[in-house]
């Protein structure tokens, strides 16, 4: 063998070895870790949640997590091993901020399918189809019974800041200066309570969550209050955009829950009927329109 000839087998074995450095290293390009594989890998997932009955919370007596999407969640992975559901609470602005930072694995908590918020994540196939409701004094002593009322009767409105309720009252005709938003819905019941509002608008299942907690004295639910299923919308839960193959995962996994009757009994345990169940022809790529236009 050469001089020459050796200088290049040692030049060829150290690139060699420096690329099996590179791969091996974390964040390596060609083996990183993707959230799915972290998850399994684990057995722990992370979910963001703003703490509101029915759509996740922890129980006060036991401090476990519970709620719709939780307990699809647990259900959802317990087969592939996941038996750890972090739950973390935030403000419900912030549950989508902190996902893209990196908190939570996912986020689940009555999150509805947007295009807007279909910019910012992925969403999951949608799970709940959610109907405005609105909560008054006892007795519903302005007779509330939709948005046509709130308008008409210049009804002072209160609502979730950044929920889509804001978004169905003013389509409907709403004026800004009738609404009041909160950062949570202890502050709207507040000031339901105080006067400052005459009714807070919520989603039905956030309604129905607050009725069965008995914390309502002296309020009930305004029935009816009529929505269209034009102003319906639909909850989902979310993950990054780059978690493309967790987001498959838990489709996946959900539509065998839907087909096994799991869905159908966690349900009934939040008091969910068939005004809740999602049509077949409603799917995330319409709810964020694109459909047809690919991803």
């Amino acid at each position: 063998m050469t001089f020459r000839s050796s200088v290049r087998l040692r030049l060829a074995f150290m690139w060699c070895v420096l690329l099996a450095l590179i791969v091996a290293l974390p964040g390596g390009p060609a083996f990183a870790e993707t959230t799915k594989e972290r998850i399994l890998r684990e057995g722990k997932i992370v979910i963001g949640i703003h703490n509101r009955t029915p759509w996740g919370f922890r129980d006060e007596a036991t401090g476990e997590a519970k709620g719709w999407h939780p307990d699809l969640l647990r259900a959802a992975f317990a087969e592939l091993g996941v038996k750890e559901i972090d739950i973390r609470v935030t403000e419900f602005g912030a549950l989508i901020p902190g996902l893209l930072a990196g908190r939570f694995d996912a986020v689940a908590s009555g999150l509805s399918i947007t295009p807007e918020r279909c910019r910012q994540v992925a969403f999951g196939a949608p799970d709940l189809k959610v109907h405005d409701a609105a909560i008054v004094l006892t007795g519903n002593p302005k007779q509330i019974h939709g948005f046509d009322d709130i308008v008409s009767k210049k009804i002072i409105m209160g609502a979730g800041r950044g929920s889509v309720s804001v978004r169905n009252a003013t389509i409907a005709g709403v004026p800004e200066s009738n609404m009041l938003l909160f950062p949570d819905i202890e502050a709207n019941i507040s000031a339901l309570r105080s006067g400052r509002i005459d009714v807070t608008v919520l989603s039905s299942p956030t309604v129905i969550g607050l009725l069965a907690s008995g914390k309502l004295k002296g309020l009930e639910s305004a029935t009816p209050f009529v929505t269209t299923d034009e102003q319906a919308t639909y909850a989902a839960v979310a993950f990054r955009s780059e978690d493309q193959d967790l987001r498959a995962l838990w489709d996946e996994r959900l539509l065998a829950l839907t087909k096994d009757g799991t869905v159908t009994k966690v349900m009934a345990r939040y008091g969910f009927g068939e005004t809740e169940v999602v049509p077949d022809t409603v799917t995330v790529e319409k709810l964020c329109g694109t459909a047809g236009a690919g991803k």
